[in-house]
């Protein structure tokens, strides 16, 4: 079923980009003129740039891939099947643009109040975005941008729609289970230093076991 684009998504979306460049501006005024850019596991910064660019530039990448995402369905070859699956695309680009805006009002903050970034709670958004994208990728169709695009889905587009529905629960439950994990081990006191093995092992099963899915699909298919 072909879907149209939602206005009121793309202006959310737009708001956040706006959003992240007034964080930016309003950090400007009363950050020194040296910031952090980079923190060790932590929360300590470790590496350093003058304010303009340490605090302009995640927007600035922000409003890269709005331009980059929004044109994906005009450059794409398979753009007629991105058109059909276009407002997944709109939520696709709403979780990865309030990412990206969380992360600049964090570290903005800590800036301001010289407070400690704790990296475990970056990992807990981060899966819960990851659960997200498992919420809304199900319907996303065939095409060479967004997905899961190994050789194998992008050579048949039955196993393109089996993997992602396959990938679509495991992302979003895990994904949850993940964020109350991590959520659990910060609070009883666990560092990032021990948080992060169990994050990463994580990832890797997320990634690995769609790829092995689409590869036996894609045989299956074959063999018929």
């Amino acid at each position: 079923m072909k879907q149209e684009k939602s206005q009121t998504l793309e202006a959310l979306i737009i708001s956040i980009v706006i959003i992240a460049w007034l964080i930016g501006a309003i950090t400007y005024m009363q950050a020194p003129d040296i910031v952090p850019i980079h923190w060790n596991l932590e929360g300590k910064p470790d590496n350093y740039a003058p304010k303009g660019i340490g605090l302009f530039l995640l927007p600035l990448i922000n409003t890269g891939l709005y331009i980059f995402l929004f044109f994906i369905p005009k450059i794409d070859p398979n753009n007629q099947q991105l058109q059909d699956s276009m407002k997944t695309l709109q939520w696709i680009r709403l979780g990865t643009h309030g990412l990206l805006a969380i992360i600049m009002g964090w570290t903005s903050l800590s800036i301001i109040e010289s407070t400690i970034v704790k990296p475990e709670w970056i990992f807990a958004i981060v899966a819960l975005f990851l659960a997200f994208l498992g919420k809304v990728m199900a319907n996303v169709k065939q095409n060479y941008f967004v997905g899961i695009r190994t050789p194998w889905t992008l050579s048949n587009e039955v196993v393109w729609d089996d993997t992602h529905r396959f990938t679509a629960p495991l992302w979003l439950y895990s994904g949850i289970l993940m964020t109350v994990v991590i959520s659990l081990l910060t609070m009883s006191g666990f560092s990032a230093i021990i948080i992060l093995p169990i994050f990463l092992a994580w990832i890797f099963t997320i990634v690995i076991i769609p790829i092995v899915y689409s590869y036996k699909r894609f045989k299956e298919e074959k063999n018929r």
